[in-house]
């Protein structure tokens, strides 16, 4: 924190940490796009493979073979830029709800252990007025003493993923900073017919396992004359063969990827109308339960312990949310298209 204070009073901490205690799940990424190590290295990538096809397309004497591989090292490199975009917008992604989600999972058990304290109290009290035994005060004891340290170790968790948050967003150090709860995900309208007629061309793996079989078949061209021994021509046939065998595994390994993300996406956005029903029928018995304290017909224990259930169905929600999320991510990823609108919305 002082390291912080420090970086703020030299003005070296970004914007949003600057003018706000807290952080957006667009600023997080528009960090990470600007400052983050893995689309700067693109750019530069991309940059420097620009500038030597240049260089190269100017000079006359450029051979065909060193021509071909320059116009294939752009090319992967302007695909793999977008490609680092997705799967940054996925890292972060995945950092940002991980910690926001692990956050509300100690205000969680924060709730249990005072309930369970309150357990105790209550059993130690009964068995005081001779109305409840020994065993059942070590009971309560003993789920006292595990939601405590299932807290310790939820709380333990907290600065590993702050500091995984961080190294993407190209800094030290996060703070004291909060998060705000993600927005509500798009729902997912995809065509998974239109996506794979140029999904190949979208992907860096695929995109370099083209480029292979496009320069081996040059090889194979450049080889087959009456001049260059038959030996050459016959191992760059070969490797022509061991190309096109990993260029139709990659395209398959492409294709069932999109076809298993999109699954999972479609099966996690479901999974959100469940929760929001458990979250709706737990907040109607917290409702009656106020009611019939009210009236004098239960204890306040049982109006706690069932406010715990309420607070518990509200983080499965955010899981919910957050799976669909995360799942729409790996989904764009896989497609080599942005379906969350993230990265749009956050490229500079």
């Amino acid at each position: 924190m002082v390291f912080g204070l420090l970086l703020l009073a030299f003005g070296l901490l970004p914007a949003w940490a600057q003018k706000q205690p807290s952080l957006t799940l667009l600023q997080a990424l528009q960090q990470a796009y600007t400052n983050g190590p893995t689309v700067q290295s693109a750019q530069a990538t991309l940059q420097n493979a620009t500038l030597q096809l240049q260089a190269l397309e100017a000079d006359p004497s450029t051979l065909i073979v060193a021509l071909t591989q320059a116009r294939q090292s752009a090319e992967l490199a302007r695909v793999n830029l977008e490609a680092a975009h997705l799967q940054v917008m996925k890292d972060v992604l995945d950092a940002y709800l991980g910690l926001y989600e692990a956050r509300q999972n100690v205000e969680l058990l924060q709730a249990q252990v005072a309930l369970n304290e309150r357990n105790l109290n209550v059993a130690k009290a009964r068995q005081a007025a001779g109305n409840a035994t020994a065993l059942e005060v070590a009971r309560a004891q003993t789920t006292l003493d595990s939601s405590r340290q299932s807290l310790t170790n939820a709380q333990a968790q907290l600065p590993v993923l702050a500091a995984q948050l961080a190294t993407l967003l190209g800094v030290s150090d996060l703070g004291n900073v909060a998060l705000d709860p993600p927005p509500p995900a798009p729902a997912l309208q995809a065509d998974l017919a239109a996506l794979s007629k140029d999904l190949f061309s979208r992907l860096p793996n695929v995109v370099q396992a083209q480029q292979a079989v496009d320069l081996a078949q040059l090889n194979v061209k450049l080889a087959d004359n009456d001049y260059t021994p038959a030996v050459n021509l016959q191992s760059a046939k070969t490797s022509l063969e061991n190309n096109q065998r990993a260029l139709q595994t990659a395209r398959q390994n492409a294709q069932t990827s999109l076809a298993n993300a999109y699954q999972t996406a479609t099966n996690a956005f479901k999974g959100i109308a469940l929760a929001q029903a458990n979250v709706a029928n737990a907040q109607k018995v917290v409702d009656q339960d106020q009611a019939a304290l009210k009236a004098g017909t239960i204890s306040a224990v049982q109006l706690q312990t069932d406010q715990v259930s309420l607070k518990s169905a509200q983080y499965s929600l955010i899981q919910a949310q957050d799976g669909y999320w995360k799942a729409l991510a790996a989904f764009s990823v896989a497609a080599g298209q942005d379906f969350t609108g993230l990265v749009q919305a956050a490229t500079p």
